[in-house]
């Protein structure tokens, strides 16, 4: 009865004691396959870092390389850029000279459209002059008369007129009548500094050249008031009168006939082509003169035709 109880005794013990080394064993084996999983772990995170970091050291050595190579041809290429340009400026000054740079085209004066060259010196002649216009109610009716007896006449206009009036300057022009100046607002030129007087003149002639292309020839200072400052400062022969119809003042036909009763050769004569009084006068002053033998004539003709050189900034009165 013993021997049976020390028996089974040992066998449990053995049992118990083959549990526990098998619970060891695979302890330690589940240990062994954690350290296996770790270390792998690791050595994949490991070789990542690895290949980033050669990854990084491969893009960082390019680029430093690559800014190495600009930075040593930096220099070159500063040369060469300095080479071609101052090559260019060679070649641009070389070109210059072989085909220099033509000068600005000015407006053409008008002469050409007024300035007859087939007129009898020897018969006498007449410059009708209007000023403060154009005004198409009176203008077209002086021009309808010139017109008819081959006269012409000198139109000094304002410049701030003709933008309202173009119709009337393109026929007075394409009838041979002169165009002229007589300020852009009709200010007394004594009273202004040089570069208003030039202004004055300035925007008359770019209104001109925008309706006839033409600048032109001449100016008639409003009042015909002139000081040293005027004469310095216009480049255009000044044109006065020394025939004054005082159409003006009169408004009366038969006083503005009456008052150019006594015209004679080389006479500058003053009216305005804003009074319907001074059309009548001129559309029987017209016929008047060419019955007289009178060839009613634009001043720069009659400069023309009597040897007077007009030079810029000197007033004439008359072509005596």
């Amino acid at each position: 009865m013993n021997l049976r109880k020390d028996t089974k005794s040992k066998v449990i013990y053995d049992e118990g004691r083959s549990l526990r080394e098998r619970a060891s064993k695979s302890r330690q084996r589940r240990k062994k396959e954690l350290r296996s999983k770790v270390i792998l772990i690791n050595s994949g995170l490991a070789l990542i870092i690895i290949m980033v970091i050669l990854v990084w050291k491969v893009v960082s050595i390019n680029s430093q390389g690559g800014s190495d190579v600009n930075m040593a041809d930096a220099p070159k290429h500063k040369a060469e850029a300095e080479s071609d340009t101052s090559q260019n400026k060679k070649d641009k000054k070389q070109e210059e000279k072989a085909s220099p740079s033509p000068a600005p085209t000015e407006a053409p004066s008008g002469q050409d459209m007024w300035l007859r060259k087939d007129l009898d010196p020897d018969k006498p002649m007449v410059a009708l002059t209007f000023d403060d216009g154009p005004y198409a109610p009176v203008t077209e009716k002086i021009l309808k008369v010139l017109e008819k007896y081959n006269a012409r006449a000198t139109f000094f206009c304002v410049g701030n007129r003709i933008p309202s009036y173009t119709e009337v300057v393109k026929k007075a022009y394409s009838q041979g009548c002169q165009i002229a100046s007589h300020t852009y607002e009709h200010k007394v030129l004594n009273n202004l500094k040089k570069n208003q007087i030039n202004a004055q003149i300035k925007k008359t002639d770019r209104e001109l050249q925008k309706v006839v292309g033409c600048s032109t020839t001449a100016l008639r200072p409003p009042g015909g008031f002139v000081n040293d400052r005027v004469k310095k400062a216009v480049k255009i022969p000044m044109v006065c009168w020394n025939v004054d119809s005082e159409d003006w003042k009169s408004r009366n036909t038969k006083k503005v006939l009456g008052r150019c009763r006594t015209i004679e050769d080389g006479d500058i004569v003053l009216m305005h082509d804003l009074y319907p009084t001074t059309a009548k006068a001129v559309t029987a002053l017209v016929p008047q003169l060419h019955k007289k033998g009178f060839q009613m004539v634009t001043v720069d003709e009659l400069f023309y035709y009597k040897g007077i050189k007009a030079e810029g900034g000197t007033v004439y009165y008359s072509g005596k």
